[in-house]
Order: structure tokens, then C-alpha cells, then sequence
């Protein structure tokens, strides 16, 4: 898919519209997505139309709203270059493996939009990698896969730099949630550590995404039911590795850290079991009361990797069904422990279209995973009530204070069923609203 601007519309190319159309960016969202998904032949839009009537702001910012939903809505995965992947080469195919339509968009606008529709189109494009990489096999996109696809990226992204820590690495640094968690499986750990310096001076935002590359459940197998779609457990960790390439194709002006603990939870005479206690890499004990809370073992060394790095962070995983349970397959659970940073999540994802919800972090909710007689404390709590915040409030623990945002995204992670806006499979949730709080 291709974006021209325009300054008059087009003989001969059919126009899209959006009359008609009302409500809140949200709604907006939806609807040019619909679009997108629809999307077989050239075509044309009326910026200047759509920014003044519909989307209620600047055309430059509308073309670009409009560029990366039509991106999202269009994005196909590409079965078909499937067969001609293997773990090597995943990076070199991933223009076909997360397909669009080839088509032209027009966007016609009197004022000047190129710029920003160039960020929308990176936006939406970087976004699509990040759904192909959750919609892969486990079996194309290992451990190994991941971190081979992360380098060969950044070797063509000058402004990235990367740092790759395996198992030697990770065991002399301390980091037993990741290790705990990956050591039934087959492939070794990593936890990646991406740099983007900016064009800039400001504080350093740390992205930190949770990369369960698969999620049995560990001792606490998973039902077959729940075991469906554990693929998409490390979606985090994408977005986390897209986000960093697109600040880098649109040269974000603050410098960044990406972190991401990589592991699979699998089942083995090495599993990790109930009652187990193991030392993270803040040097807290903790007991593993269910091997199925793995994600917050793996976070918890990720986030405090991260905050010796960073001036804030912000966190992104696949967390807690019971989130899910909370709020739906539309809707992302976030915690923040600063309200000025709260204030920024809540605006950019109302800007750009995505829902969010805040949820309660507190002391009624911390101290329940104090219980434990042999460690610091537990990753899980025997009441499985308000599973969501107690989630949270494990997390924090390891933020050392810093200003903190956590994203929980089960549901809207994934797209369950055909609804003609997205296909089936990875959504790339909360990409957007991230990227714009980037900016902020």
C-alpha cells in the first residue's frame, strides 16, 4: 500500500468516504479500519473534507490517522510466504509475511501533509511487523528466531543499537525470573536491550515487553481451550521492537531503552515448580505459588533492568486474564503509579483512537503477595480476586520508584473472531497510543 498526496482529487478513482460518520476517535478508528480492511483497488480521500467534518483537527494529523488505520485493517498475514520461511530468514520475508493490498492512496489535501502522513504510514507499517511476528508459528519464531530478527534489523537501522544477554550472561547478572521460567525449554533465554538515542535532549523513556514466546502454564498446564493462542504471549515483547524501529524511522526527538525478556514456559523434568523460590535480579525471593503467573517473573527482571536505565518506563504484556475478565476484548487495563504520567496515557490513547481503563494499584492489593513464610514474597496469591491489580502491584516492586505505566492486554491483544475491521490474530493494541506518548 502506497500513500501520494494530492492536491486535487483524481479522475477515474473511486473515492472513499466517510459521511455520515460520528463520535469519538474511537468510532473513527473503527471506521477507517473497516475501510482498510476492505481495501482491493486504488482509491482516494478527502483529507480536508475528513479533518475539518469528522476528525475535528489538523489535516496533516488527520492524513496520518488515516494512513496508519487503513494500514491496520488491511493487514493480511502471508500464508503463502509462510512456506518459504524458516527461523533465519523471517526478516527478509516480513514485507510478505504481514501483506497489504498493493494499492495507491491519494490523500488530497490543499495544505501540507506529507510529513505527517509519512509517520502514519511508518506508524501502521511498523505496527503490521509487530502483528506478524505474534501471528508466526511458536516453531518459526523462537527465542533464537527473535533475536535474530532483532539484529538483522538493527543492522540496517544505524540510530539502534542492540545487546543481546543469553543464559551465561543472565545467570552471572542474577536474573532468575527470566531463567526460572525458560528452564524446561529447549532454548536458551535472552533478554534484548535496544538503544535509540534521539534527535534530542529530554528524559529517557524505557519500553519494557513481556516475551513468553510460548505459554503452556508450566506444572500448571493449561487446559487445551486456554492453551489456544499462547502463541501471542510475547506480543509485548513485539510491539516493544517495532516501537524502537519506528522512532527511528521517524527520528523521535527523546532518546529511548527497549527491553525484552525473552523465555518459553514449557513443561519438563526441568520445570519450574510450586513452592519453588528463586532471586530476581533486584536480589528479592520470591515463591512461585503458580507456574502460569510467569510473566511477572520475567517483567519484574525486565523492569528493573529497565529502571536503572531509564527516567520512566512503561511496560507491555499479556498479563492476567483476569483483566480480560475486567474489561473485555476491546479495552486495555493500564496501572500508573504518577498521575501526571496517567494524565499523558489517558490523552494520547484518547487522541489516537484506543481505549484504555485505569485500574487501582494499592496496598490492599500489595499485600497479598506477602504471605509467604520462605521468600520476599510470592508471584501469586491463593485468593485469585482482583488478580489484575495483584498482578500490578507485583510489578512495581521492581520499578524503584521510577514514573511507571503498565499496560495489560489480553483481550484487545488479539482479534478472536472475523468482525470485518481486523483479521484474526494479533491486533497490535496499544502500538499507537504508545507512539504518541513517545512524543509527549
Amino acid at each position: 500500500m502506497k500513500f501520494v498526496h494530492k492536491r486535487e482529487r483524481q479522475e477515474g478513482i473511486s473515492v472513499l468516504s466517510f459521511k455520515g460518520v460520528q463520535g469519538d476517535r474511537e468510532s473513527l478508528r473503527d471506521s477507517v479500519n473497516r475501510q482498510g480492511y476492505a481495501l482491493r483497488e486504488d482509491c482516494q480521500f478527502d483529507v480536508d473534507v475528513f479533518a475539518e467534518g469528522v476528525y475535528g483537527g489538523p489535516a496533516g494529523e488527520a492524513a496520518g490517522f488515516i494512513a496508519e488505520c487503513l494500514l491496520q485493517g488491511a493487514y493480511r498475514f502471508g500464508r503463502e510466504a509462510l512456506k518459504e520461511c524458516g527461523c533465519g530468514n523471517v526478516y527478509a520475508l516480513r514485507d510478505r509475511l504481514a501483506a497489504v493490498p498493493d494499492v495507491t492512496v491519494c490523500l488530497v489535501s490543499k495544505e501540507e501533509i506529507g510529513e505527517e502522513a509519512a509517520k502514519g504510514e511508518a506508524l501502521g507499517r511498523c505496527r503490521n511487523y509487530a502483528r506478524m511476528l505474534g501471528d508466526l508459528p511458536p516453531n518459526y519464531l523462537t527465542a533464537d528466531a527473535f533475536c535474530l530478527y532483532a539484529e538483522q534489523l538493527v543492522r540496517e537501522k544505524p540510530s539502534l543499537s542492540l545487546e543481546i544477554y543469553r543464559d551465561g550472561e543472565l545467570t552471572q547478572m542474577g536474573c532468575g525470573g527470566i531463567l526460572a521460567v525458560n528452564q524446561a525449554s529447549g532454548t536458551p533465554a535472552a533478554l534484548l536491550h535496544l538503544r535509540y538515542g534521539g534527535k534530542g535532549k529530554g528524559p529517557v523513556t524505557a519500553l519494557v515487553g513481556k516475551g513468553v514466546m510460548f505459554d503452556s502454564g508450566g506444572m500448571h498446564l493449561k487446559s487445551m481451550g486456554d492453551m489456544e493462542g499462547m502463541k501471542y504471549d510475547m506480543c509485548g515483547g513485539a510491539d516493544v521492537l517495532c516501537l524502537l524501529e519506528y522512532a527511528a524511522d521517524i527520528s523521535c526527538a527523546f532518546p529511548l531503552e527497549g527491553v525484552i525478556p525473552l523465555a518459553e514456559n514449557a513443561v519438563g523434568d526441568r520445570s519450574l515448580r510450586m513452592g519453588d523460590v528463586i532471586t530476581m535480579l533486584s536480589g528479592r525471593t520470591v515463591e512461585v505459588y503458580n507456574t502460569d503467573a510467569e510473566g511477572r517473573l520475567l517483567l519484574g527482571d525486565g523492569l528493573f533492568f529497565a529502571a536503572e536505565r531509564g527516567d520512566r518506563l512503561i511496560d507491555l504484556g499479556t498479563l492476567t486474564c483476569s483483566c480480560r475478565e475486567a474489561l473485555g476484548d476491546e479495552t486495555t487495563g493500564f496501572f500508573c503509579n504518577e498521575e501526571a504520567l496517567a494524565g499523558m496515557v489517558e490523552k494520547a490513547a484518547t487522541g489516537i483512537g484506543e481505549s484504555v481503563w485505569r485500574l487501582p494499584l494499592g496496598e490492599r492489593y500489595k499485600r497479598q503477595l506477602f504471605w509467604t513464610k520462605t521468600a520476599d514474597m510470592a508471584n501469586y496469591m491463593p485468593d485469585k480476586k482482583a488478580g489484575a491489580s495483584v498482578a500490578a502491584c507485583f510489578l512495581e516492586e521492581f520499578t524503584k520508584g521510577k514514573p511507571w505505566a503498565h499496560f495489560d492486554m489480553v483481550g484487545p491483544a488479539v482479534s478472536r473472531r472475523e468482525n470485518g475491521r481486523l483479521q484474526i490474530g494479533a491486533t497490535g493494541t496499544m502500538f499507537a497510543a504508545v507512539a504518541k506518548l513517545l512524543e509527549m
